[in-house]
């Protein structure tokens, strides 16, 4: 099953984009792009790339790190698993105001990752937890959730809260939009696409998704052993389309995708029944950025049966 972060909470929500706000009036309210090394600067923040096969600065970090509620050894060994097993991308100390990222992830998703750290930081009730971002947890739904507020909270960083709302709302939403906005805001098309769902119209059900390329099995490895890497949904989708499953709408997607490696990959429309029984109409269209295949999709409206004579 494809990852499909948790709904968060409203209040939380409101939390988290006042906190945005207030760091980005502190910042003189910047253009886009947003510098992560002047957000850094205001929280003094310091950041160290480490090695996997680098023990002795595994050996320190160990010395100081809290992953998840579970105290880490001193022993270089331990660390070491913890950054191999348990897929450890990056994590922040407060107490050293030090954020240390894997550098072997790429250039394209660590803007995004550090983003995730510095929301830890930013917000209180996460900067008394020392998080890892991981997979173990003495309490996978608060860890989960945690996850999922500084995911959400990186993205309103990276796009400046309302503004990238505001602007993505001034245009149709088509992936030449999505690639000028992804240009203009320095994020990779994949988080546009992202936040781009979350935001544009509340009200209106919309999703996406990164995923495997039916025709070509090296465009989407990120999804392992399933179609899907991520499903991305939309509040208002969760609340009317929730029982939908990321496996009827990449069916929905193979109905129309061209064999195509790189470009717009066609566009297409699924019928999907809402919780009260009701059938409606959704628009989807997809692009291949070469290394996955992405679709959004949204509601056009109630279905309308032709009926013959």
């Amino acid at each position: 099953m494809a990852n499909d972060e948790p709904k968060i909470d409203q209040f939380a929500a409101a939390d988290i984009d006042e906190s945005v706000r207030r760091l980005l009036r502190d910042l003189g309210n910047p253009e886009p792009p947003l510098k992560l090394e002047d957000v850094r600067a205001l929280q003094k923040l310091d950041l160290t790339y480490y090695s996997k096969s680098d023990l002795n600065l595994l050996d320190e970090m160990a010395h100081r790190v809290t992953l998840a509620g579970n105290f880490i050894t001193t022993s270089a060994r331990r660390m070491f698993d913890v950054v191999t097993k348990a897929g450890l991308k990056a994590l922040i100390v407060p107490e050293q105001r030090q954020i240390y990222i894997d550098k072997e992830v790429v250039d394209k998703k660590r803007r995004f990752i550090l983003a995730h750290e510095i929301t830890h930081d930013l917000l209180p009730w996460h900067r008394s937890l020392l998080l890892g971002d991981n997979e173990e947890s003495l309490s996978p739904r608060c860890h989960q959730e945690m996850e999922a507020e500084a995911n959400y909270g990186a993205r309103q960083l990276i796009f400046l809260g309302d503004r990238f709302s505001t602007e993505v709302r001034d245009h149709d939403l088509e992936w030449k939009t999505l690639q000028k906005l992804s240009k203009d805001y320095g994020n990779t098309i994949t988080t546009t696409l992202w936040q781009a769902i979350q935001c544009r119209a509340p009200a209106v059900p919309m999703f996406g998704m990164i995923g495997r390329h039916p025709y070509h099995a090296d465009i989407g490895k990120r999804a392992g052993s399933e179609n899907v890497a991520y499903f991305i949904r939309s509040n208002s989708f969760v609340d009317r389309f929730g029982h939908v499953t990321d496996a009827e709408t990449y069916s929905a997607m193979c109905s129309y995708v061209r064999p195509t490696k790189r470009g717009p990959m066609g566009e297409g429309t699924c019928l999907f029944t809402d919780v009260n029984g009701e059938v409606y109409e959704f628009y989807l269209t997809s692009f291949s950025n070469s290394y996955d295949l992405l679709t959004m999709g949204h509601l056009v409206g109630p279905h309308r049966r032709v009926v013959g004579f």
